[in-house]
């Protein structure tokens, strides 16, 4: 038998070390069993995701109940070992070590059901366990814990608690069966409450929708241009908005601030340009003068720079929306540069952009995708050739 005094030392130490794990694993073990799952059903929710989510919450909390105990049954025979616990105590323990871990699981199985009384064997064990442990491994407290009286209080709780979940959990289920209606009743109240709450927002969204329409009707030719915008782009009604928009008695002297004002609106959090909304421009009936030229010009540069930014932000499905966004503005650069507006270095920028986009190899010519990139990109280095 070593004499070493160091060795009772350690010994201490690596029996607190293992407590201190114990009582995380405790922590965690209560903070996923204990939630109220009747809370859960009155709340209500997807009834199959909420199957789903307790099966996994059970299964973790199962599986931190075995790495307790485990960690309980070293501390345990760690200390029994030491202060030479007799046979028959370290014979019981071997037994109802483990026993109490099949109870803990089946009472946090029960708590997950009802929600009811049985947590308290889980709750309860653990700390109990440890104590004992802790008082086998401590020899300063025998003298105030004699082990007839730990032995009989400690074990004695620990065998009723292992027996518990059985009754448990027929008390349990009674009180869940009674508590059903009431339940159910809160269940209707919750139902009924979110069918008022989505007739709110439908009749908000109506509410909504009817001023919109008036606002869009009540637009006319003094209306500017801006006002439009929205409307331009709003597919099922995209055919009046133009025709009305063609009407704008201002639309020549709108156009080029709100080109301008595209051109330095994409922040750094935009997805693209507004340079799409107007993609119809060709559409509206205005003369490219050069102030218009220049204008669409530099909106539509900004919008292919973007394709470079979303790239470098690491944002390459945002980047691919904006090459999108530019393919739907070949009619108005086809416009343009008919009513021979000089859009050559522009062109040239975003075919650069849109190349980068696809890297060292190129766009694959392997599907519709890449097909149609590739034909975006001869049809920009046709039109930047002389006509």
């Amino acid at each position: 038998m070593s004499t070493d005094p160091r060795v009772p030392r350690m010994a201490s130490i690596g029996a607190l070390l293992l407590l201190g794990l114990a009582c995380l694993l405790y922590l965690a073990m209560m903070r996923v069993i204990a939630p109220s799952h009747a809370r859960e059903l009155i709340e209500g929710g997807d009834p199959a995701g909420n199957a789903i989510g307790r099966g996994l919450a059970q299964l973790f909390g199962n599986f931190l109940i075995l790495l307790l105990w485990i960690v309980l049954a070293i501390l345990l025979f760690l200390g029994g070992k030491s202060q030479k616990m007799p046979p028959q105590a370290r014979a019981a323990a071997a037994i109802l070590l483990p026993l109490s871990g099949v109870a803990a699981i089946y009472a946090a199985d029960l708590n997950q059901r009802y929600a009811g009384w049985a947590i308290v064997v889980p709750a309860l064990l653990p700390p109990l366990i440890a104590l004992y442990a802790m008082w086998a491994r401590l020899p300063v407290l025998h003298a105030a814990l004699p082990a007839r009286v730990i032995n009989v209080a400690i074990g004695g709780a620990i065998l009723i608690l292992t027996i518990a979940p059985l009754p448990l959990s027929a008390i349990d289920a009674s009180i869940y069966a009674a508590g059903e209606p009431e339940r159910q009743r809160q269940r209707e109240a919750l139902l009924a409450a979110n069918e008022q709450q989505e007739a709110r927002y439908r009749e908000r969204e109506a509410q909504d929708s009817a001023r919109d329409i008036a606002r869009f009707q009540a637009l006319n030719a003094d209306s500017p241009l801006g006002d439009y915008i929205n409307d331009l782009s709003y597919p099922t009604r995209l055919e009046e908005a133009v025709a009305k928009a063609r009407q704008v008695k201002s639309r020549q002297s709108d156009v080029v601030p709100l080109l301008e004002k595209f051109s330095s609106d994409a922040g750094p959090t935009r997805t693209r340009g507004d340079i799409e909304y107007l993609e119809d421009l060709w559409r509206l009936d205005i003369e490219a003068t050069p102030a218009v030229c220049k204008a669409y010009g530099d909106a539509l540069r900004q919008e292919a720079e973007n394709v470079r930014k979303f790239s470098h932000d690491q944002r390459p499905n945002e980047a691919w929306e904006v090459k999108e966004a530019l393919e739907r503005q070949l009619p108005n650069i086809k416009w343009l540069i008919g009513e021979h507006c000089d859009l050559g270095d522009t062109l040239a920028v975003v075919e650069t952009r849109v190349r980068e986009l696809c890297g060292e190899n190129g766009c694959p010519d392997t599907n519709s995708y890449g097909h149609r990139t590739l034909a975006f990109l001869d049809t920009l280095a046709a039109l930047r050739r002389p006509q």
